[in-house]
């Protein structure tokens, strides 16, 4: 049987050829680091209260306080998930009676947001919990899709091996390298938290395939430099 050195005798010594390889090799997998740190940004939640529709009848003081205070980090700020019952401070306002003078806001009847959220710019301008209202009730699902994220780079890490021997590592590094862009790029176009996370968990995959293939071959062309 031949040894590794015969085998790979045909590609030659360590020259352009094969430093422009290496070099390609380490570029395709630049954009891994990417896709790695965007979920930090994508599943960000930005500081947000309930919105109070423009078209509520309420004077600027009851507008101020239409949402309940808490505390938080020791500072009281307003409420993410609460406010005052609008019609009930609809009608406040309406007798004109003025918050924390004539009427006890501690007392007053509370609710959900009922229309939406109003979320701070300035930090971002959107991500995916902006976009669906991920809050509240629903601030589980930003901490589901990154781990369901790197499900996917698990699964793609397992099987990457696998695919290589079967199929090439060529053929696995160029397919996953389309694959991690392709599904990047469709996630802008993303209808609903479900399709962002199902493409978010496929990326995982091609990214670690991606890597792993382009990892193998570049320490296939490093060991010539040794030998």
């Amino acid at each position: 049987m031949r040894d590794y050195e015969e085998v790979t005798a045909f590609l030659g010594e360590w020259g352009p050829f094969q430093r422009l390889i290496f070099f390609l090799l380490s570029a395709s997998i630049i954009p891994n680091g990417f896709n790695g740190m965007s979920v930090v940004f994508l599943t960000a939640t930005p500081e947000h209260r309930c919105r109070v529709p423009d078209t509520a009848n309420l004077s600027s003081a009851w507008r101020n306080h239409s949402v309940p205070l808490q505390l938080q980090d020791g500072r009281e700020v307003p409420h993410k998930c609460r406010r005052y019952r609008l019609a009930t401070i609809a009608n406040f306002s309406a007798l004109g009676l003025e918050p924390g003078i004539d009427v006890d806001l501690e007392q007053l009847e509370q609710e959900g947001c009922l229309d939406g959220w109003e979320y701070s710019q300035d930090v971002y301008l959107s991500t995916i919990v902006t976009e669906w209202n991920l809050v509240c009730e629903d601030d589980w699902k930003p901490p589901l899709t990154i781990s369901l994220f790197f499900v996917g780079v698990l699964v793609g890490s397992f099987i990457s091996g696998q695919l290589s021997d079967r199929f090439g590592r060529k053929n696995v590094l160029f397919v996953t390298m389309g694959m991690q862009t392709g599904f990047s790029f469709l996630q802008i176009f993303s209808k609903n938290f479900e399709m962002f996370t199902v493409l978010f968990v496929l990326v995982g995959m091609g990214q670690i395939s991606n890597y792993v293939a382009a990892f193998v071959l570049g320490m296939a062309i490093k060991l010539e430099l040794s030998t």
